[in-house]
């Protein structure tokens, strides 16, 4: 076996059993290979610091860093090295995440002993094809890194290659130029010299060098230095360097320091010492020394020493090697004479080449009137929260156990009740309520409608209510959410008098818009007529800006992280031009750089019947996907620890087969299948059935059709009555069809046969089968319920949790030939 023949591959996964297994199926595939195994991301980048490897293989759920952020340190150093993820974690997620990492191939492990024999073979052709790119980029990389332009010219004296360095000179493409005469870049008056010196004297000496006029694609002209040397293969190679862009650079390096001069901001440059080397007007305007008192001087000069120990700070931190190119931060700047200046340093170092630190730069940023802006801010914030404390109304916050979270002295007042706020929080809602009732002409209904109110939880406004000392009072019932669950506002104004009335609604609205800040629930609205772009206060604050902060399409978008800028255009659109709602997830980064979840809304606002633009909402949900992360990564290494020493198991069990034929080996195999059903059940209970809220037209014959071929129901079949589309997340209804259709092969028999049909506001799934008691048809939804020895008891649990998640409902009934028939309903439908 020759050298160029063998394929080093260099094994990562964190299971040493599986890392081996592998190893041997594949020398079993092809003598070829030499396997070099790694049970950690670190120690597969060490091997590769020291060996020279033809490819990677890699599992994807690994301790400390996954396939995927192993592939991303890889590609640092190794961008075109073949990097297949082996893993037995397959979603579209993550095969997305892997293409867009630059991995080589995905492949799932599965257990089949002819996963190798694929895994072989997609080894050896990635490894042909990097080893063929390799060697042909060798032998251009010469041409395409130089410097200088070059390009070939065939004996037709046309171009048949130029690297990027020549066509830049003369503003081409390198596409545009190969195939046209060497004419094309040259004046009409110079092309008599070429013909008639240049090309005769190569054609005698084989080479010429000296200065043209070369020709750009603008029609301007420039002097260039050109060598022409002719090939054995009479192909005319030339190289030409424009002289025009030394004094260029010469030009720009003035307009640059004329720019720095004439900026309004103070720019400053410390040499490798840390002593001031230079400084522009501005700077010395600030500070109020003369240039020749600060150059040489140390910063201590105009900074305290603990402002200068910090930014040495910074600046270790971007002379690091894995530091930022620069970092803001804010200090004080002592002038000459008058009080300490607030600034913001904008701080880099001078570029450089090795390890010799030439210096650094920095701009100064006067933020006096944004600490002013900031203050007048926070006090106008306090006068805001007097003013909720002390609204002329009742108040009263319940939470989600209907224990008083706030209430306030006016709430007494208005109902004529002598209590004290303090003595009200944590008290029972209800308890409350039963001792307030006497105080209304009608007690008992006061008690009905709280409780109807909770129940709908819509906002009702200006109910009136009869005391029974002959005032009326208005109650609103204003149903919102914290962070920490569901809650109620009762807000309670005795509106006696129009004048006391009107003067109580408006101190309500105020109330209203204090408490969305509370539950960090702001509102937007976008006016296509205008273009302009409106903002509630909580979304100012959510972003993380002031009120001066002007919002418009252009820097809304520029908020949302670089991967959901396209989302957020394309929804606002759809709800622009085709009434489309929206509901998304999405991330912002806010004015201070922290990357923040949010839930935004958005409804067509019509008047007229059309569009004249969106309103919605904007909440921050971060904590609420920090929790769900935390549950999917819990999950995760549930799944891995269970479905790697599975993988093992099956592996052992294919070699064990080819070596002995026993009954037991089919036992020991339907255990570890049933295993894997189990974990993918769980996998799918901790992280897909809480929320639904990307939702898409979904065909129900189509999809039923397609989870007909994923389940084995051998001599069974599943009969679509049903001809319509509704509005549901198609992944998530998969589940929902391949749960049910599983549950009626494994108590209707193998030949049984499934309907799917329409119903009025829905649609059902029924069998022939066996059908389930009445008296159990409410357990078949709970966790771990099974009347089979084979079923996981997860299935239909995660059907109810689906269905709950897209706001639909579920029971279960008699098939109409006596099996179980499960009614989904209250389903949106797509019109026809």
């Amino acid at each position: 076996m020759n050298s160029e023949a063998s394929i080093h591959v260099l094994h990562v996964d964190d299971e040493p059993d599986f890392a081996e297994l592998t190893a041997e199926f594949l020398k079993r595939e092809d003598d070829n290979f030499t396997v070099t195994t790694a049970t950690s991301a670190s120690e597969g980048l060490e091997h590769l610091s020291c060996g020279d490897f033809d490819c990677i293989v890699s599992d994807y759920d690994m301790p400390s860093q996954n396939g995927i952020e192993f592939l991303k340190s890889v590609r640092e150093n190794s961008p075109d090295l073949p990097f297949v993820l082996f893993t037995g974690k397959g979603s579209e997620e993550i095969a997305g995440e892997a293409i867009s990492a630059g991995v080589t191939d995905y492949l799932q492990k599965k257990r089949v002993a002819d996963q190798y024999t694929v895994l072989a073979n997609r080894l050896r052709n990635a490894v042909e094809r990097y080893r063929a790119e390799k060697e042909r980029k060798r032998q251009r990389k010469a041409i395409e890194t130089a410097q200088e332009g070059i390009s070939i010219l065939n004996e037709n004296d046309e171009y048949i290659y130029v690297n990027q360095a020549y066509a830049d000179i003369y503003g081409y493409d390198p596409d545009e130029m190969e195939g046209e005469h060497w004419e094309l870049v040259y004046p009409d008056s110079d092309t008599a010299i070429v013909r008639d010196v240049i090309l005769p004297t190569v054609a005698e000496d084989g080479y010429w060098s000296g200065e043209t006029t070369g020709l750009r694609a603008d029609g301007t002209t420039f002097v260039e230095d050109h060598t022409v040397a002719q090939t054995d293969a009479s192909e005319l190679v030339c190289s030409v360097r424009d002289r025009s862009v030394e004094q260029e650079q010469e030009m720009a390096l003035t307009q640059f320091r004329t720019l720095v001069e004439t900026l309004n901001d103070p720019v400053y440059v410390l040499d490798e010492t840390g002593h001031f080397e230079y400084v522009n007007d501005a700077f010395i305007e600030m500070v109020g020394y003369e240039r020749e008192k600060i150059i040489g001087a140390s910063p201590t000069l105009i900074k305290s020493s603990e402002v200068v120990d910090r930014s040495k700070n910074h600046l270790g931190r971007i002379l690091s090697s894995d530091g930022p190119d620069s970092i803001q931060f804010e200090i004080e700047i002592l002038p000459n004479q008058g009080e300490p200046i607030p600034c913001e340093d904008h701080m880099g170092v001078l570029p450089y080449e090795g390890e010799l630190f030439e210096g650094s730069v920095g701009i100064l940023r006067d933020i006096s009137k944004r600490k002013e802006r900031k203050q007048e801010l926070e006090q106008t914030n306090t006068v805001l929260r007097t003013i909720v404390e002390n609204l002329p109304m009742g108040v009263l916050v319940e939470g989600a156990e209907r224990d008083v979270l706030m209430a306030n002295g006016q709430l007494g007042e208005t109902l004529g009740v002598p209590i004290a706020s303090e003595e009200v929080i944590g008290r029972d809602c209800a308890t409350a309520a039963e001792e307030f009732k006497s105080r209304f002409t009608d007690p008992e209904a006061f008690i009905e409608v709280i409780s109807e109110r909770l129940e709908h939880r819509e906002l009702v406004q200006n109910e009136e209510l009869q005391l029974t000392d002959g005032r009326v009072v208005e109650r609103d019932y204003v149903p919102y959410t914290l962070p920490e669950g569901e809650a109620n506002i009762w807000l309670y104004r005795d509106v006696t008098t129009r004048k006391q009335q009107n003067q109580e609604l408006e101190q309500a609205n105020e109330f209203l818009s204090q408490t969305q800040t509370v539950a960090d629930v702001g509102g937007w609205e976008l006016d296509r007529r205008t273009e302009s772009l409106r903002w509630t206060d909580e979304v100012y604050q959510i972003h993380g800006v002031n009120m001066d902060f002007e919002p418009t399409v252009e820097n809304t978008v520029e908020f949302y992280h670089p991967e959901d800028q396209t989302t957020i255009q394309d929804a606002v659109e759809r709800v622009l031009t085709d009434g489309e709602p929206c509901d998304l997830e999405l991330r912002i980064v806010t004015a201070d750089d922290e990357v923040r979840w949010v839930r935004t809304r958005g409804e067509p606002w019509r008047e007229d019947g059309k569009i004249v633009g969106v309103r919605g909402t904007f909440q921050d949900i971060t904590q609420r996907i920090e929790r769900q992360q935390r549950l999917e990564e819990f999950a995760s290494v549930v799944s891995h620890d269970l479905r790697n020493p599975l993988n093992v198991a099956t592996g052992h069990l294919d070699l064990v087969a080819d070596e002995c034929d026993n009954d037991h080996l089919d036992s020991v195999r339907r255990a570890l299948e049933r295993m894997e059903a189990l974990i993918e059940d769980l996998l799918i209970l901790a992280r897909d059935n809480k929320e639904v809220s990307d939702t898409q037209p979904v065909d129900l014959a189509t999809i039923a059709d397609r989870c007909r071929e994923n389940v084995q129901m051998e001599q069974g079949r599943v009969i679509t009555t049903v001809d319509r589309t509704v509005w549901a997340d198609s992944s998530r209804l998969k589940q929902v069809f391949e749960n049910l259709f599983r549950n009626a092969v494994e108590h209707g028999g193998p030949e049984v046969t499934v309907t799917v049909g329409e119903l009025t506001d829905g649609f059902y799934v029924e069998d022939d089968g066996a059908g389930i008691p009445p008296d159990e048809r409410n357990a078949v939804f709970e966790l771990g319920y099974s009347q089979s020895a084979n079923g996981t008891g997860f299935g239909l649990n995660i059907v109810k949790q689906i269905v709950d998640a897209h706001d639909w409902q579920i029971r279960v009934t008699d098939g109409t030939d006596g099996g179980a028939r499960f009614e989904i309903t209250n389903v949106n439908f797509v019109n026809k």
